[in-house]
């Protein structure tokens, strides 16, 4: 279903997110989200000039490697495009995700190791889909070894509308779970 029609309007700011799961050869799993921001106007930025309609204002990647407990083993990080130079030099905050995995509290955990002024808010804002793609990424794999049979992964359960407990999806993966 589409969204209804809108008002008449103009687009101002437009910010493209992709996010790619990838299996590696060592048994390893590479996340990786990119982030580009622009206008679709020219205007000035003090530190940086003239920016023309299209030009990056922000332009990041993040990837996370992980092992199939979804802890995360390495993590890069590149700031190619900021409004401001010092933005740059945000990315060395992300260190400090080496070793959490990724479940039940995520997103709190980030917050406290990498939010608001300790980094830069618009990388740390890929750790959400970051974390929603690494299930996408990783699940399905372990469904066709058999490890998601079972017991779901701690946290699954109750994490959404289709993973509630006692929904038509859990009662079907694990009738053994108790409603």
């Amino acid at each position: 279903m589409a969204l209804s029609s809108p008002a008449e309007r103009k687009v101002l700011h437009r910010r493209t997110i992709e996010v790619f799961g990838y299996v590696r050869y060592d048994q390893l799993w590479d996340i990786e989200a990119h982030l580009v921001d622009a206008k679709t106007n020219t205007y000035t930025n003090p530190w940086g000039g003239q920016v023309l309609p299209g030009e990056p204002v922000h332009d990041m990647s993040l990837r996370l490697t992980l092992d199939s407990s979804f802890k995360i083993c390495a993590i890069d990080v590149a700031s190619d495009k900021n409004p401001y130079p010092v933005c740059s030099k945000a990315t060395a905050a992300f260190a400090q995700l080496v070793g959490l995995a990724i479940g039940p509290g995520w997103k709190k955990k980030v917050k406290e190791r990498v939010g608001q002024s300790a980094s830069c808010i618009h990388l740390a804002e890929l750790l959400g889909p970051i974390g929603t793609v690494t299930f996408q990424t990783i699940l399905p794999f372990l469904y066709d070894k058999g490890t998601f049979d079972e017991a779901p992964r701690p946290g699954l359960i109750d994490s959404c509308y289709a993973y509630r407990r006692g929904g038509d999806v859990v009662r079907r993966l694990w009738p053994n779970l108790p409603t």
